[in-house]
């Protein structure tokens, strides 16, 4: 599944999941030897879309190129969308033998419009490359694993000669409710050989509330803008999720989305949601899982929602790219806030200066923003993780994405993650300041909050940053499920776990400064033992559950604080 819920009635589409024929290309010679017009069936094997091939046999640890085929059908000379939801790494998209295009990234969709595209049998053919290097994204060292595949749907869309491509809302005025006044903006493309008078009726639950026409000159595209009040909006908070169902008709097509409005600020060092400050209590959580890799089920997503909820959550980091589109449905549709980034993790400061890095942070946070701009449970988007942000090389490629991430949107906040609190030079580029810090595990103990906290505060002030709201973004410690004893002081334990996390959580929830708290992290997660020689198991094993979602001892520990902070 997409979505939760159809975007499309008119428009005819289907999906392209299920077995695909699949091949490996250790040497890289795919290309030269023409393995798009030549697919090499003699190595090939059967590969379902989506996965990961490193949950496959003999695949497990496989990381360069690799090579997808399937047969398409169209019914009719036909104009044809091709959306490909999530390709890890490097994406050449050809069909029969002809290069239609390239995507890097991995977890955003990319598109191909295929005009008059003839009647028959078609062969479509994808090269993907996950190889990490020091100028990809994420970098080739991380402490998640680098897996590769089409990780998520790939979308078959049958178009009329006018389509809307994507809508978009905005407040043209200040929302206070219980009205509010809005800017509809669609864009719609022409595929058309002559100009086109097209007729569009916008909906609000399936009620049309606007009929207009606009005239699109051959082969272009346009830009529509309305502006609307809409009467008796009823909020969208953490207790009344309360969505409505957006769509647009021309006659022949049509897109919906669901939208939600509230208002997010910071105000006097709190984070204020509906105008009135809101505690963020939250958890890491990795899209990943042993058996699915990235390629999560649906049914999975619900399951892990619940156990957050149970949790006493009210907030989800996603840790560390943007997750899929079925997922955040969920967390619009349960009242849960969410802070959303890009993979822009761990970067030293000899790579900050590659063009190459930039350019590519720039391509994956604009189509971060434009995927889930109409979702009400993002709140903030995420500028970078743990990058060496000491130095001028970190607040040039910082300054560059918060002045993007402001220029596509000013109604949600700007964070970031970091690992130098104490010398960090970007602090007042955020509207909202996250930390990471494992005081008990990888240094200092369990005591050392409360001093840390001080010093933070009188360095932020000098800074300029001192009235920004803090999240702690990531704290925590390792615990192997089962391992458990008479001991709260031994690493690797289940009650050490508890005691560091008992201990921190303590520490925030005393401090008036800390607007909210981001556990590290929500399950266990595969790791790259072939760049992470320490972690036991091949795991992070810094979940409150397993792998399989199994509690640990910290679970209930930190239920019984979540749950006793009320604001």
């Amino acid at each position: 599944m997409i979505r939760a819920f159809s975007q499309h009635r008119l428009r005819k589409t289907s999906l392209l999941d299920g077995p695909w024929d699949f091949v490996t290309d250790p040497e890289n010679q795919g290309l030269a030897e023409k393995w798009f017009l030549n697919f090499p069936l003699q190595n090939a094997r059967r590969m379902h879309v989506p996965a990961c091939w490193n949950n496959e046999i003999g695949l497990y640890s496989y990381e360069g190129v690799a090579w997808y085929r399937q047969f398409v059908e169209a019914s009719r000379t036909q104009h044809t969308r091709l959306v490909f939801h999530g390709v890890l790494g490097h994406a050449d998209v050809y069909l029969d033998g002809r290069h239609l295009g390239y995507h890097y990234g991995g977890f955003s969709p990319f598109e191909i419009v295929l005009p008059d595209l003839s009647k028959g049998r078609h062969e479509l053919v994808v090269r993907t490359d996950n190889t990490h290097t020091r100028d990809t994204i994420p970098l080739d060292k991380v402490d998640w694993y680098h897996y590769g595949g089409i990780i998520r749907s790939v979308e078959w869309q049958e178009l009329p000669a006018v389509y809307i491509q994507k809508l978009k809302v905005d407040y043209a005025v200040e929302f206070t409710g219980p009205s509010a006044v809005l800017n509809l903006v669609a864009e719609l493309k022409s595929l058309a050989g002559q100009t086109t008078t097209v007729t569009l009726q916008w909906s609000r639950d399936n009620i049309t509330f606007l009929t207009t026409e606009v005239i699109i000159p051959p082969g272009q595209a346009i830009t529509v803008n309305e502006q609307v009040s809409w009467d008796q909006v009823k909020l969208w908070d953490t207790q009344n999720p309360n969505l409505y169902l957006l769509g647009l008709q021309t006659g022949q097509d049509d897109l919906y989305d669901r939208v939600g409005f509230r208002t997010v600020e910071v105000k006097a060092g709190r984070i204020l949601l509906n105008r009135q400050p809101v505690l963020l209590k939250g958890v890491n959580r990795h899209e990943e899982h042993p058996e699915w890799g990235f390629a999560f089920p649906p049914r999975l997503m619900s399951k892990d929602l619940d156990i957050i909820q149970k949790l006493g959550c009210n907030f989800v980091r996603g840790s560390h790219y943007p997750n899929s589109q079925y997922f955040m449905d969920l967390l619009d549709e349960r009242g849960i806030l969410f802070w959303e980034e890009i993979p822009l993790w761990g970067y030293p400061q000899e790579v900050l200066t590659d063009q190459v890095i930039l350019s590519r942070a720039l391509q994956m946070t604009q189509e971060m923003i434009e995927r889930d701009y109409n979702r009400p449970s993002v709140i903030m988007w995420g500028t970078q993780n743990e990058m060496d942000t000491r130095g001028k090389e970190g607040l040039a490629l910082v300054e560059a994405i918060a002045g993007l991430v402001r220029s596509l949107d000013k109604t949600r906040l700007v964070t970031g993650a970091t690992m130098f609190p104490l010398d960090d030079i970007t602090l007042h580029l955020y509207d909202v300041i996250g930390i990471n810090q494992y005081f008990g595990w990888y240094r200092g103990n369990n005591e050392d909050w409360p001093n840390f906290l001080e010093q933070f505060h009188t360095y932020a002030a000098g800074k300029g940053a001192g009235d920004r709201p803090i999240i702690m973004s990531e704290f925590g410690g390792a615990a192997i499920y089962g391992s458990r004893g008479w001991e709260d002081d031994r690493m690797f334990s289940e009650e050490y776990q508890a005691t560091i996390l008992s201990k921190a959580l303590n520490s925030f929830f005393a401090d008036p400064k800390i607007a909210g708290t981001c556990i590290w992290q929500y399950a266990d997660i595969r790791s790259d033992t072939r760049r992470f020689r320490d972690r036991a198991r091949g795991f992070n094993n810094k979940g409150l559950v397993n792998e399989y979602r199994q509690p640990k001892h910290s679970y209930w520990s930190v239920q019984q604080i979540y749950q006793s902070q009320e604001i």
